[in-house]
């Protein structure tokens, strides 16, 4: 079986041919057979198969079921733990998986901006700066989400989880302003060229339902200090180091 692979190889890559004869057909074979579609299934199936919290048993069909669109196309959004009660072992699992799905084109497109919240929300509450650092970077890079568009956390009874959660969403804006005011833009491409005057471009704005959460009344620690610098959630009563939300 050895040989036949590598005449199949030979053939393939017209190996037989001269380089600028060869170049020419690979790329009339790459127009023709492309190794990628738009909503690249195949990467997202070599993905699946390291998915762990839960195993899948099929990576083929959890990427197949991406395409159903019913009984709507965008995910529904899970009213995660109060603060108190977040588990940050099961965080921890989680984080690894969430950087398989976020390079999924389907699971992005059916991705919410409150789905992310409620992400950001669980790493905050779990101190899991790894997670925060990504998943700002990840909400960074979704055009389409405007920070004053996200949504109000539906059925959100919990004054710590809702305080949280408004000073997550704040802390986001302020973190995108200070982003926008180096000079970086959502829209960036990988690489950017930083010599060049970047275009204009409106400050991000706090979402509208935020103003409505208010001071504690009793100091909720989120971390390993008691003193931290002004932000959203010191003005809340919460305490939390902020540096994980600004790396760049």
């Amino acid at each position: 079986m050895e040989w036949l692979r590598a005449a199949a190889a030979y053939l393939w890559n017209f190996r037989y041919l001269p380089m600028k004869y060869r170049w020419p057909l690979i790329k009339l074979r790459r127009r023709l057979f492309p190794s990628q579609s738009p909503l690249g299934l195949r990467r997202s199936v070599r993905y699946a198969r390291d998915i762990r919290y839960p195993p899948l048993r099929s990576p083929v069909l959890f990427v197949l079921e991406l395409l159903w669109p019913f009984p709507a196309w965008k995910f529904a959004a899970e009213l995660p733990p109060p603060p108190r009660r977040v588990d940050p072992d099961a965080v921890d699992r989680r984080a690894h998986d969430l950087q398989l799905l976020r390079i999924m084109p389907l699971w992005r497109s059916r991705d919410t901006p409150l789905r992310a919240l409620y992400r950001i929300y669980e790493a905050v509450c779990a101190r899991d700066g790894n997670l925060i650092a990504s998943e700002t970077q990840y909400f960074w890079r979704q055009t389409g989400w405007p920070t004053a568009g996200i949504p109000e956390p539906p059925a959100c009874e919990n004054e710590e989880q809702y305080a949280v959660m408004a000073a997550t969403a704040e802390t986001l804006v302020d973190c995108f302003n200070w982003r926008l005011q180096l000079g970086l833009r959502r829209n960036d491409g990988s690489f950017t060229n930083r010599y060049e005057e970047p275009p204009p471009t409106s400050p991000e704005a706090y979402p509208s339902w935020t103003s409505t959460a208010g001071k504690l009344p009793e100091k909720l620690i989120l971390g390993t200090r008691t003193t931290y610098m002004e932000s959203p959630f010191h003005r809340r009563n919460i305490y939390i180091a902020t540096g994980d939300f600004y790396s760049v």
